[in-house]
């Protein structure tokens, strides 16, 4: 049952991550959580539940798992945010979970990533030469993220011997013309020749080790000026993020709404949905302790793997030090199930059942995992609930009714969770309502109330208050702000 839930997930999120809706995503947020779920519940009445699950090698996830839960909680932006956790977690019951494979569930779960990648690559050969639309909305959301997919998938198609879809996916890091990719891919080839090197000696792999380092220094030589000054100033915000909140971080993908407050005024490129740097963004957003838990299970992984595919994680790994393909959903689950294959013998032909002590906690354990699961889907619905109530408020806003766009969002507003986002939300709609942008101006000072790094409404209110004869409001908002980025 669950490698036919993962054959669906990897399978079919690459070709559809560009169009992922709010309720596409969160239903295969709960395809995994529940088709886990479902399988602890099996085994723990059946033979019961094998005792590696618990074992000392996942504790670091258990740790990231709990960690970065915690960094939601206590966020300022988790309004904006407690969504997008459920891919993180996703990721990790990938990680875990394929860990219970057997060699048949291992070869139907890769043939399924392989079929997933021919479908990538047959919608961007109708994208390139049919619809024209390849560089604008490519597959995967982004030409980086696409590349990132095609060099993780293209060291499996070589250990699979799927040779065509090995040329398709070289093809398509051809045509993104992605140097981050051709970075991650020399580094990847860089540590194969390494261990070449221990077989074979330095002189009999000089030429390879040559031709790298000419390919390096070209890719190199290529980097735009402005491509690494944007990178910059995104790293840079993302360091100042860490240094606000050094252990509990802003909340797993908080960076998108959060790195506007700390990117210096003027500085190139001041706003991106990313960090383009994996590291800093985890670090930023979830806090020291958890990625400590959560980069240990990576490199350790990393480190015991074997095959040909070793080099899928080496490539991503390398790739997340300058862009966010990892930050993409459908890259990251297949990350976490490339991840596992190290861990595919730890369990045995027959697993051995939970010990005593383990067993006597195992029914509070899962009734704490459906009350989790419970809570999760409930915010799930919550959450479609408000999208379509924006949606409504925003064309009653877009005839002039801006009493009515208010009504739409009021359970939104009576909601703790979500009142910071309504609000900031009937901040924008009301900022071209031709009042100055005073009544924008209550919705966003009341946003601001609710959360202080709410780098939107700063950067609203420091317009509205630019007007001649604010100039006091602009001096308050100026020392309100300053207290808090500092």
């Amino acid at each position: 049952m669950l490698a036919y839930i993962f054959i669906f997930v990897l399978g079919v999120s690459p070709v559809l991550q560009a169009v992922f809706d709010l309720p596409l995503q969160l239903a295969f947020q709960q395809a995994v959580l529940l088709a886990c779920l479902a399988w602890v519940f099996l085994k723990a009445y059946g033979g019961g539940v094998p005792s590696w699950l618990s074992g000392r090698n996942f504790y670091p996830l258990w740790g990231a798992a709990a960690l970065t839960f915690a960094a939601l909680l206590a966020s300022p932006f988790k309004g904006w945010i407690f969504n997008e956790w459920g891919n993180y977690a996703a990721g990790l019951l990938i990680f875990v979970f394929a860990s219970s494979f057997d060699p048949a569930d291992r070869a139907k779960t890769d043939r399924a990533v392989l079929w997933g990648a021919w479908l990538v690559f047959l919608l961007s050969l109708a994208q390139v030469f049919l619809l024209g639309n390849f560089a604008v909305k490519p597959p995967l959301t982004n030409l980086n993220a696409l590349a990132l997919y095609a060099v993780m998938v293209f060291p499996l198609a070589l250990e699979r011997k799927a040779w065509p879809l090995a040329g398709a996916m070289f093809v398509l890091v051809i045509w993104t013309q992605s140097l981050g990719a051709a970075l991650a891919g020399l580094t990847a080839a860089g540590v194969y020749s390494v261990s070449r090197l221990k077989r074979g000696g330095l002189k009999k792999n000089a030429w390879l080790l040559g031709g790298l380092a000419a390919l390096a220094a070209a890719v190199f030589f290529a980097l735009q000026a402005d491509s690494v000054a944007g990178r910059l100033a995104w790293w840079g915000s993302a360091i100042e993020m860490f240094k606000a909140r050094p252990f509990i971080g802003f909340g797993h993908a908080a960076f998108t709404w959060a790195q506007g407050g700390f990117q210096p005024e003027g500085a190139f490129r001041e706003h991106s949905i990313y960090a383009h740097n994996y590291y800093l963004e985890f670090l930023a957003e979830n806090g020291l302790p958890a990625a400590i838990c959560w980069f240990w299970a990576l490199f350790a992984a990393a480190r015991a793997k074997t095959g040909l595919v070793k080099y899928s994680i080496i490539a991503a790994l390398a790739h997340s030090v300058m862009d966010f393909g990892l930050s993409v959903p459908a890259n990251f689950w297949l990350f976490c199930y490339l991840l596992s294959q190290a861990r595919a013998s730890a369990p045995q032909a027959a697993p051995a059942p939970c010990a005593a002590p383990g067993r006597r906690l195992l029914p509070a354990a899962l009734g704490l995992a459906v009350l989790l699961e419970a809570a999760l889907l409930n915010l799930d619905i919550q959450s479609m609930a408000f999208e379509a109530a924006g949606g409504r408020a925003l064309a009653a806003a877009r005839k002039g009714d801006f009493a009515l766009a208010e009504a739409q969002l009021r359970p939104a507003l009576d909601n703790g969770l979500l009142r910071a986002p309504a609000l900031e939300y009937l901040g924008r709609l009301n900022l071209g309502a031709g009042d100055a942008g005073f009544r924008a101006a209550v919705y966003y000072e009341m946003t601001l109330l609710e959360n202080r790094y709410s780098a939107v409404s700063w950067l609203s209110l420091k317009k509205i208050y630019s007007r001649p004869g604010l100039e006091a409001e602009a001096r308050g908002l100026e020392r309100r702000r300053a207290e808090v980025f500092k």
